[in-house]
């Protein structure tokens, strides 16, 4: 088992000299990884209760829990380990169990010391999401002689709660003599060989064509403001006259928000998403708006993709009809044939990062390669762009609130739209962190110019009509 030396501390819990161990890095730093393997190895000689925290239980399933299974699949395949849903044991009587820290409160004191008294170490993960009432509750119930609270964060702030409550001196990289304190990022453990090449290769990419992120994502550097816009890197290169084609494969993807209705218009290609309409109604149907749709393009002779809202497949108490089975009747009672309406949609919405990882990918590549178009008369899209915000030092996008909306009309056109056109973003191009083979840097000189993206969409007789 490959160990980095500054982890040395996570191999030493059964005796550990220290009663925090506080960890932080970017992507590939291979913190988490280090703690499980370490938590793994000392539970593995020794019985030990060991509870994993994050901000809500759910979240620990695509995370941690994912994560402990595998290495417990593998690395340490036949060495006493099995597990369930909920729990991980050891032969020699080791138990591990999972919780949530969003509920935590004054009026949960008592049953967070019942767990604290009885466990031998914590682990809390993504621990810059936790909050102070929620530090100051759990640091005084770990009161077991010998327990160790391990926390991994990302410093996506210059002032989070966790470097506060464990008195961090994080410009002095200091820690109080209880506390063990490390920073790594990913170029100084590449020589592990633990990192896979896709992943240097990604994470080179990102550093040529988008600096302010890689900061961010690998090196452990707080964001500025301007990077809580969802949409990054999204210009005035993005905006281009994009003319509609009747005989085309046409993509109508639709949040169904009743105030306001929000659907984009689309063409695409293998590469690229090209937006040339918008349908934006207030206090509107599905009826309305698919109406709308018909009485702009009633000639359309090729395929119409209806992409979107998973739960617009589901019956509203409103109707006997789902939204798409309303939006299919109306077309094919305009007369569009049944063979050409192609629903892509799947079964649940995938998480919204997901669709924001997707979506700015198309719009500005870890190649250099900006790969979605808009129209300028699309505002509302446009609009969504610019001024689609994240909540304060959260992954969390900042929605409007009905108040803040009566002191500001245009606000209640924010995130819609961007659900909207993120949905087919997502499922025509799915972008996972694993980077594909054949990846490769692209020098800025070489990047596609606009007229070398229409020439390799519609080739020969069609290409003229741009």
């Amino acid at each position: 088992m490959k160990f980095y030396k500054k982890y040395r501390p996570l191999l030493e819990l059964n005796h550990s000299k220290y009663d925090f161990i506080i960890l932080t890095g970017g992507r590939g730093s291979m913190k988490t990884g280090h703690c499980l393997r370490g938590v793994l190895k000392c539970a593995g000689e020794e019985p030990k209760r060991v509870c994993f925290f994050r901000e809500t239980k759910d979240t620990l399933d695509d995370s941690l829990k994912a994560e402990l299974h595998s290495l417990i699949d593998t690395e340490f395949d036949g060495m006493g380990f099995s597990y369930t849903k909920e729990a991980i044991r050891h032969i020699n009587g080791s138990y591990m169990f999972f919780k949530g820290l969003k509920e935590i409160n004054t009026a949960s004191v008592e049953n967070l010391k019942g767990v604290a008294t009885s466990t031998d170490i914590f682990v809390v993960d993504e621990a810059q999401a936790v909050s102070k009432p929620v530090w100051d509750v759990l640091i005084p119930t770990l009161r077991k002689e010998g327990c160790v609270l391990i926390a991994i964060y990302n410093r996506i702030s210059k002032n989070l709660p966790i470097e506060e409550a464990f008195f961090i001196d994080y410009d002095h990289k200091k820690a109080p003599e209880n506390t063990y304190f490390v920073e790594v990022n990913y170029p100084e453990i590449e020589h592990l060989g633990l990192l896979s090449k896709q992943f240097i290769q990604r994470a080179e990419l990102v550093k040529l064509h988008k600096p302010e992120e890689y900061g961010v994502i690998y090196m452990n550097q707080p964001p500025d403001q301007s990077m809580r816009t969802v949409v990054k890197y999204f210009t005035d290169e993005n905006i281009v006259p994009v003319k509609y084609f009747k005989d085309e494969t046409l993509i109508l993807t639709m949040d169904f928000n009743v105030d306001p209705m929000m659907w984009c218009v689309c063409h695409k290609d293998d590469d690229c998403l090209y937006q040339f309409d918008e349908i934006v109604i207030e206090n509107c149907t599905t009826e309305d708006a698919v109406g709308e749709f018909i009485n702009r393009y009633p000639e359309h002779k090729g395929d119409i993709y209806l992409c979107g809202d998973a739960s617009g497949n589901y019956r509203k108490t409103q109707s006997n009809q789902s939204d798409y089975t309303i939006v299919k009747n109306a077309l094919l009672k305009q007369g569009y044939p049944i063979n050409r309406i192609i629903q892509y949609t799947r079964s649940f919405n995938p998480p919204i990062v997901h669709r924001v990882r997707a979506f700015n990918q198309l719009v500005f590549g870890n190649d250099g390669v900006r790969r979605f178009y808009v129209d300028p008369r699309c505002k509302w899209t446009i609009y969504n762009m610019r001024n689609l915000m994240y909540k304060e030092g959260t992954s969390i996008i900042d929605l409007p609130t009905p108040n803040k909306i009566q002191n500001n009309k245009e606000l209640k056109f924010l995130g819609h739209i961007f659900d909207a056109i993120s949905y087919p973003a997502e499922f025509f191009w799915p972008v996972t962190l694993d980077y594909k083979e054949n990846s490769k840097l692209v020098d800025p000189s070489e990047q596609w110019t606009m007229k070398n993206i229409l020439e390799r969409q519609f080739k020969n007789e069609r290409e003229n009509k741009w």
